[in-house]
């Protein structure tokens, strides 16, 4: 596995970021049941989305 040259900066990426949050809320959907009335299952392919727009987006964050 070749990791990118850039590896130690994943978390300033928004891709990274995105994927840290859903992967925060099914976690806190298994937790608290509750929470499944509130967020729909469409949700989650919606923030699918902005993961993979946000990979292609230039951050400039990244380029200091």
């Amino acid at each position: 596995m070749q990791l990118i040259s850039n590896w130690k900066d994943a978390l300033k990426m928004s891709s990274v970021q995105t994927g840290g949050a859903i992967a925060a809320l099914g976690i806190a959907e298994q937790l608290m049941p509750q929470l499944q009335a509130v967020l729909p299952p469409v949700a989650y392919g919606v923030l699918g989305l902005l993961v993979m727009i946000a990979r292609v987006i230039a951050q400039k964050k990244l380029s200091t």
